[in-house]
């Protein structure tokens, strides 16, 4: 049976709303460890997810058996049928222009044409480029995937999109009188040709183990902070970005509930969530089948918009954006980001730097926590730098600065007039590539995590 009559056939047996996303996958991962093979994966997989609304129950069923979507759209009706005895809200669907597309993203060389040697030789000539004597250990990772989609709805959308993705990821450990560890990846939406950024990166990633093994402990206190642009995309991702969410919005989970058109940063601060710029978080249409837009979540400080699917800016009278995204086709979509960045100033490196009478700046990220509620944030730099009297003077490491997010972003002073874009994993119950970045961000004040 066509998607299209299975879908008629659910409304027909009264469902609400329901939609169809199938996918076929093709990936290749591996890894080499300290210059041997690891691990490596290659293979194809499909499959499809149903969705039905009846009423106010949802019923959303994956398969792997494309010749049982029948059968998968059944259960998900009666899934929804069942759900909408028991739950109490209303729920609904915010309309939505239709689509009737088909789009590929490009490949300047297709990795789909180049054996798993070639690739993995790579791999090899990295591991080749870092210093022994520096790096005890090296871990780097390979990792490609193809998707097609195809998205029909019961409103009259039908697209298909075609979305390569390409990702290293190098990580080298060294010791000195403790055991450091530098990474970096680098990526997009295309080909193979962006295997040639790789070897820039491991250069990065080489020269920062180095700082770290001779770095000191870092002051502690409120001070001054400049972020690098990984760390700052990584901010406006994880403090800010997760708090524009609209599932979190819409059930009260996120600190800028009811703060829409509100001052919520400096008035240089603007913070942007864009799927259709090139990068790694890219798509043409989220997997509602809503055409991709940029979302200007902050514009000249004042808090503008959330990130929505259809559902939640139905719950909150907003409009759908195109922020609904899934891992794969077993689990339903849920409200994600895509590329978020801090957008660039007007200031250039130096100039932040002369502004520092005490503090710290701090590049890439190693890891932390949010709150989205009580917007609060945590977050270590995987690298950074003592700045006295407006000069950067010694290398720094395990440094980490905490606060409000919302109180730091209003402590924004001064942003570069660059951009740069790095790449992510973000998890919330299931997995999406993203992006994140912007420029150099000063922050007037902060809590520093360290030792005097």
């Amino acid at each position: 049976m066509r998607l299209q009559q299975i879908l008629e056939k659910l409304i027909e047996q009264g469902a609400t709303y329901c939609d169809i996303r199938k996918e076929v996958w093709n990936r290749t991962s591996m890894t080499l460890k300290d210059g041997d093979l690891e691990a490596m994966v290659q293979g194809d997989e499909r499959g499809a997810m149903v969705r039905v609304l009846y009423d106010r129950g949802w019923g959303c069923v994956g398969t792997g058996d494309l010749q049982k979507l029948e059968e998968a759209s059944e259960r998900a009706l009666l899934m929804a049928k069942k759900g909408a005895k028991y739950k109490k809200e209303k729920t609904g669907l915010a309309d939505v222009d239709t689509h009737t597309e088909s789009v590929k993203i490009p490949m300047k060389k297709n990795f789909m044409d180049v054996h798993p040697e070639e690739k993995l030789d790579l791999l090899k000539e990295l591991h080749s480029f870092f210093d022994e004597e520096t790096a005890n250990s090296t871990d780097l990772r390979y990792n490609d995937s193809l998707v097609k989609k195809e998205i029909i709805t019961s409103d009259g959308s039908h697209v298909k999109m075609e979305i390569p993705r390409l990702l290293i990821y190098l990580i080298i450990t060294g010791k000195s009188d403790t055991i450091q560890k530098a990474s970096e990846g680098v990526g997009s939406t295309g080909g193979y040709e962006l295997t040639e950024r790789a070897f820039d990166k491991a250069e990065v990633v080489q020269e920062r183990l180095k700082n770290l093994l001779k770095a000191k402990t870092p002051p502690s206190g409120k001070m001054s902070l400049i972020m690098d642009p990984h760390l700052a995309g990584v901010f406006a991702h994880e403090a800010f970005g997760h708090a524009a969410e609209g599932d979190l919005v819409s059930s009260g989970n996120s600190c800028l509930y009811g703060k829409l058109g509100e001052k919520v940063a400096s008035e240089i601060v603007t913070i942007k969530d864009d799927p259709t710029i090139d990068s790694y978080g890219s798509f043409p249409f989220d997997d509602e089948g809503t055409k991709a837009r940029k979302r200007v979540l902050v514009k000249k400080g004042i808090l503008n918009d959330f990130i929505l699917d259809r559902e939640n800016a139905w719950k909150l009278d907003m409009q759908p954006n195109g922020g609904a995204r899934a891992e794969d086709f077993r689990v339903k979509p849920l409200v994600r980001m895509s590329n978020t960045i801090i957008e660039p100033g007007e200031m250039d490196f130096d100039e932040l730097v002369e502004q520092v009478d005490k503090g710290v700046y701090a590049k890439s990220s190693s890891g932390g926590q949010v709150s989205t509620v009580q917007g609060t944030f945590q977050f270590n730099a995987q690298e950074a730098y003592l700045i006295e009297n407006g000069e950067i003077v010694t290398p720094l490491r395990d440094v980490s600065f905490n606060g409000f997010t919302l109180e730091t972003l209003q402590n924004v002073i001064g942003i570069t007039d660059e951009m740069q874009i790095g790449i992510g994993h973000c998890g919330k119950g299931q997995t999406a590539p993203v992006g994140d970045g912007g420029g150099h961000v000063l922050i007037s004040e902060v809590t520093v995590g360290g030792r005097e």
